[in-house]
């Protein structure tokens, strides 16, 4: 049986226990009776319902019934020895109920993204293997959000075949009424891109729960910055209406109980994301076929853009994302995989919709590409991007969940950032400044370094050893299964 649905059982038994205790004391016994009965026949009726139904408890079910017709039939039955009996009865029925009717946690996951999937997956697999839960993937429909209209999306179709899904057309959640709801995605109606259906709203889902887990979809950062923090969704309005929120370091938590979250509500056991690339670096990755003989033999270049690349100057950031593709005509032996944000159409089309033919067009000349000018860049937008973390040899990208999840690979990473810092200086960061090359390093141009990169060049590669475990908790491949139990934990049986 159900959590909340045992509890609200056992809630009944109380409040028969209760009304039998004053049974002395009314005018109005029969009536009281006749409540009594009405709710003995509701708790008998669900528990029948039972697959394996419990005798014990149902014969003591009848006993007290039993007791309570007696009362109703022979008005003078009724005594503190009588009523003190009936009571013992009801005692004896929960404390059966309680062992005898296992109980189960009926569990759902609400993503909303499949690329964004890799944040809850560890966890729903512990829980698929757990005896004591059933659970349910939902993928939820949304809106992207551009400068004009709201565009209907749904992902449902693009998960994993390994991942059972629901259509959240056949999934209800009155009926359901689910013991746990996890959840990616908090912004509600505060997010500018994507956004959402109503109903999925957190102020919705938490009339339906009494646990919704928020699981970031990003790995969090690993630098003290008041504006990073902001964008980490712990000061979103709908944080209120959440009961948990997975961080994957303390630094986070602290940030988090600045900008006024309990810390009863804060849980710092690891992200799920970084299991996904635990798992991924112990096993053989399936390249796509079209990347075979291109990235065979040659030092892989993975270009990382975020969403908000192309927002405000997207002419200037194209062109400096076309120096990177031009490495492969200088660099021999080497190619360049670019991999924007899935949230890149769209946020072009709501910033700069003027840019956005122009955008399609160069991705288009990229992809069929006949006079060979870049031949040596692949674009990868597919939902899954482990195998271009597999493949590279070199990160170039800003900060960002990407470069979070490729910091386990301890594998060269040259920072891309002109703006927030310079001269191979991390301000605030829990990192040494040593961990990563720089692009905007004045002391030598990013492109002779890339070069030197293709001939074994690496003089930082011991400083990056271990460098994910300075930020990260459960690096062993742990946290989802961690936070399915300690969730399973705050749910007292």
């Amino acid at each position: 049986m159900f959590l909340k649905k045992k509890k609200k059982i056992i809630d009944l038994m109380d409040t028969v226990s209760e009304m039998v205790e004053v049974l002395c004391k009314l005018n109005n016994q029969v009536s009281y009776i006749k409540d009594c009965l009405i709710a003995m026949d509701a708790i008998y009726f669900q528990i029948e319902k039972e697959e394996t139904q419990p005798e014990v408890t149902m014969r003591i079910i009848r006993n007290i019934q039993n007791l309570l017709n007696e009362f109703l039939f022979n008005i003078n039955r009724i005594n503190e020895e009588s009523v003190s009996d009936l009571n013992t009865q009801i005692f004896l029925l929960k404390n059966t109920f309680q062992e005898e009717v296992p109980t189960k946690l009926n569990v759902v996951f609400f993503p909303y993204k499949v690329s964004m999937w890799d944040s809850l997956e560890t966890i729903y697999l512990a829980a698929k293997e757990d005896k004591d839960c059933v659970t349910h993937v939902v993928p939820i429909p949304y809106y992207q959000l551009s400068q004009n209209e709201a565009i209907p999306t749904y992902e449902g179709d693009r998960f994993p075949e390994n991942i059972s899904i629901t259509h959240y057309r056949e999934y209800n959640l009155e009926e359901q009424d689910p013991d746990i709801i996890y959840v990616h995605n908090i912004y509600d109606n505060y997010n500018t891109l994507t956004r959402v259906y109503e109903q999925y709203f957190t102020s919705n889902l938490k009339k339906y729960t009494d646990m919704l887990v928020y699981v970031p979809y990003h790995t969090p950062h690993f630098m003290y910055r008041n504006e990073e923090r902001r964008l980490l969704g712990y000061s979103s309005p709908a944080v209120i209406n959440v009961d948990r929120i997975i961080l994957a370091n303390e630094m986070v938590k602290e940030a988090a109980i600045e900008d006024g979250l309990p810390e009863e509500k804060l849980l710092v056991l690891g992200s799920p994301k970084l299991d996904k690339m635990v798992y991924a670096l112990n096993e053989e990755i399936t390249f796509p076929i079209e990347w075979g003989d291109k990235i065979e033999g040659k030092t892989v270049y993975l270009i990382n853009t975020g969403c908000l690349f192309f927002a405000n100057r997207p002419f200037w950031s194209m062109e400096k994302l076309i120096d990177i593709f031009n490495i492969p005509r200088y660099i021999e032996e080497s190619i360049v995989i670019w991999r924007p944000h899935p949230l890149t159409d769209i946020s072009i089309i709501k910033y700069k919709p003027e840019f956005y033919n122009y955008y399609l067009d160069l991705k288009d000349r990229f992809k069929n590409d006949k006079n060979n000018i870049y031949s040596g860049v692949i674009i990868d937008e597919t939902d899954n991007y482990i195998p271009a973390l597999k493949a590279a040899d070199v990160l170039i990208s800003t900060d960002g969940s990407l470069l979070r999840s490729y910091l386990l690979t301890e594998k060269k990473v040259m920072f891309w950032d002109e703006n927030k810092w310079h001269n191979s200086s991390l301000p605030n960061s829990v990192l040494p400044s040593d961990v990563f090359y720089y692009t905007f390093d004045n002391s030598e141009p990013w492109y002779e370094l890339a070069k030197k990169f293709s001939n074994g060049y690496d003089p930082l590669e011991k400083n990056r050893k271990g460098m994910a475990s300075k930020i990260y908790v459960n690096l062993d491949g742990s946290a989802g299964e961690k936070i399915h139990f300690a969730i399973k934990k705050s749910l007292v049986f």
